[in-house]
């Protein structure tokens, strides 16, 4: 579900940003999508609840970089400054359920209910997983600075792909030729939306804001009475002006 985030994002984006891409830039997203989900399913289990809560996320993730991005062209705020607001907000906003839920399951066992001793490995491994995804949130501001939600997006969808292919390896998964397929597919997506946002940007800076000159002596069409450089007719200044 992760992978559908480019379709939610150029979808918002249309919307609320009023941006508009070309056919070629819809159309590369496809094999992106479609090749992370071929990628993902020898790992397929489905839960109805699982599904809307992960599209739910999906969606969630696609406005708050779109309104990230809004924020950062219209304020002119730096990102790294924008990211400690967005976390002091979400640590107020969600320390109250992480210390009914989660504190509550480090300490008691959800299934007995007794107390448990909380090892130090354990501690380092929620110590390290907080530090990287602070790491993570770095880089990832660092980018959507940079580039458009769209981009970001379909960077976040062809990320999932190194995840993939770690997993397989570090958990000893066996790895099919569908696998393989997958990820081959979402690569050559992404190279196809590299290419597509290239044209895209060429075809952007070739649109010239002055009149295009059909005759080197005339300032418009060559028809008429039109004045060349200043002059009627065929009467002409020997200097430039």
């Amino acid at each position: 579900m992760k992978a559908t985030m480019p379709f939610f994002t150029v979808f918002l984006s249309r919307i609320i940003l009023k941006e508009k891409q070309t056919w070629k830039v819809y159309l590369s997203l496809v094999p992106i999508v479609v090749g992370v989900a071929v990628a993902t399913l020898t790992e397929l289990s489905f839960n109805m609840v699982g599904l809307l809560s992960a599209l739910a996320s999906t969606m969630a993730f696609s406005l708050q970089n779109i309104y990230s991005k809004k924020v950062l062209h219209d304020t002119g705020i730096h990102h790294l400054r924008l990211l400690l607001i967005l976390g002091r907000l979400a640590l107020i906003l969600f320390s109250p359920i992480w210390l009914l839920y989660d504190l509550r399951r480090l300490i008691y066992d959800p299934i007995t209910g007794n107390s448990v001793s909380i090892s130090y490995y354990i501690m380092a491994l929620l110590f390290l997983d907080g530090v990287l995804n602070w790491l993570q949130n770095i880089i990832a501001f660092s980018i959507l600075s940079i580039v458009t939600p769209l981009t970001y997006a379909v960077a976040s969808a062809s990320k999932r792909i190194f995840v993939i292919a770690v997993t397989l390896f570090v958990l000893g998964n066996p790895v099919t030729g569908l696998n393989i397929f997958g990820m081959t597919l979402a690569i050559f997506g992404v190279l196809c939306y590299n290419k597509a946002k290239y044209d895209q940007r060429l075809e952007k800076d070739s649109h010239a804001a002055l009149p295009t000159y059909y005759d080197k002596n005339l300032n418009g069409s060559s028809g008429g009475s039109f004045m060349v450089n200043g002059w009627t007719g065929k009467k002409q200044p020997l200097f430039a002006v």
